[in-house]
């Protein structure tokens, strides 16, 4: 088995190779990191590295390279001398049996790729980051999981997934110039007949802290995802791959791939939706109510099952946050930070060039997991963040938070949750049955 660890500016790369070389569990013979850096320090480390575990790591230096994230995984596709190839990244923690349960899937189950489940691991560092784990959590083990349980198309992550070589070279390899090259490495995957799946495995990971590390990686994956969308929006269009693939399968695409548009259009429904209520009540002229008929309000609820299945992947998955400090931020994060790195990755894919604005990290997921003493090295860290993860129950954690917080009673806040549910839809039945109640009982 091959593991590429890409790496750029990146200090903490020698935990990341500690970690994949001596602690998750994988016959060490059958053990190979391939790491492709492309910096003078994480040069310096790989070639250390390779050095240290001459059996197990080897390093690539890109001198003259296209300095993008998939341009580095095609040179260290070519180095792997694996059957099978994963891609870590290097803030990534893989649990101790990812890599047997990524083999056994692909293997045993008949997958041509497979995605581990990635996990948020300083999740106490802002509200940004306790959102983030409700994202992914959600992301990873709802619409993923149910997606490659249907058969649609499952977009890859960024790292955590496995697949063969063979597969990765029949398609072509990443394309060097789109900034999502994990999803629209999917979508020739699926086109092609593979099947993708999600293992119960975690990567756990780091999240970006403030909003403009956050902002600077969104509009990357919207951008990568819109640069899908025009290279492969007439070929998904024809005939022949319609029967190829069936409607079903390649509407998954499509919708997935117009997700950043879907997104930004919040905005635009919002605004009909509230002119629509105004006009319905005689605050505005009636531009929209008689075009729009009364039942139009129901598409709110697909924005229910969008949180909810956040907030059910969280419970999921044992996020460490209670959901009730989240769900205000959490709708400001969905409606106004989401729309706003659609719009800025729309501008950039119009005006301009194709650049990797990558994001960093500075090894706060292992501090932010657990409390790690100070004498303890960087891999000692790994080390007993790994064991903690074999043994440990998720009904109880075994370590503190550093982050503080004041605490909202659980049963005072599943209260308040349940009257505004219900408020909500004594409105909307009110609409529906009669909009000339409302105005009535308000006098």
């Amino acid at each position: 088995m091959s593991v590429i660890v890409p790496a750029m500016n990146e200090p903490i790369l020698p935990r990341t190779i500690e970690v994949i070389v001596n602690h998750v569990s994988y016959p060490s013979s059958l053990k190979e990191v391939v790491v492709v850096t492309d910096d003078p320090l994480g040069e310096r480390i790989s070639i250390f590295m390779q050095q240290k575990y001459p059996n197990n790591v080897k390093a690539i230096a890109r001198r003259a390279f296209y300095p993008t994230k998939p341009s580095a995984l095609n040179d260290a596709l070519a180095l792997c001398s694996g059957e099978v190839v994963g891609i870590v990244d290097v803030e990534d923690i893989p649990d101790l049996d990812a890599f047997q349960k990524a083999v056994a899937a692909l293997v045993n189950h008949g997958y041509d790729a497979v995605q581990a489940i990635l996990r948020i691991n300083n999740e106490e560092d802002s509200w940004i980051t306790r959102v983030f784990a409700y994202e992914y959590a959600g992301w990873f083990r709802i619409w993923l999981n149910g997606r490659a349980r249907l058969g649609l198309y499952t977009p890859l992550g960024g790292t955590g997934n496995y697949f063969w070589k063979t597969g990765a070279r029949y398609v072509g390899g990443w394309d060097s110039l789109n900034v999502a090259e994990d999803a629209e490495l999917a979508v020739r995957m699926t086109v092609s007949g593979m099947k993708i799946g999600v293992i119960d495995a975690r990567h756990w990971e780091e999240a970006p802290v403030t909003f403009k590390k956050w902002l600077r990686q969104r509009t990357r994956w919207y951008r990568g995802w819109l640069q899908s969308l025009w290279k492969y929006l007439t070929f998904l269009w024809s005939p022949s791959l319609m029967r190829r693939i069936g409607p079903v399968r390649l509407f998954s695409i499509l919708i997935m791939l117009f997700s950043p548009i879907v997104v930004l259009l919040n905005w635009v429904s919002f605004a009909l939706t509230g002119l629509w209520v105004l006009e319905l009540y005689g605050f505005a002229p009636p531009l929209l109510s008689g075009v729009f008929p009364t039942w139009a309000i129901l598409p709110v609820f697909l924005n229910i099952v969008f949180i909810s299945a956040w907030l059910l992947g969280g419970w999921l998955e044992r996020v460490k946050t209670p959901w009730w400090h989240v769900i205000l931020p959490m709708l400001f994060y969905s409606y106004v930070m989401m729309p706003l790195a659609s719009l800025r990755a729309i501008y950039q894919e119009i005006a301009k060039p194709v650049i990797w604005e990558k994001t960093e990290h500075p090894g706060r997921g292992v501090v932010g997991f657990a409390a790690e003493p100070a004498s303890q090295s960087l891999a000692a860290a790994a080390i007993q963040v790994l064991e903690v993860e074999e043994a440990m129950e998720y009904e109880e954690w075994p370590f503190e938070y550093l982050t503080p917080r004041t605490k909202i009673p659980e049963k005072a806040a599943i209260a308040i949750w349940s009257v505004i549910l219900a408020l909500d839809i004594l409105f909307i039945w009110i609409l529906l049955s009669n909009p000339n109640t409302l105005p009535a009982i308000l006098g």
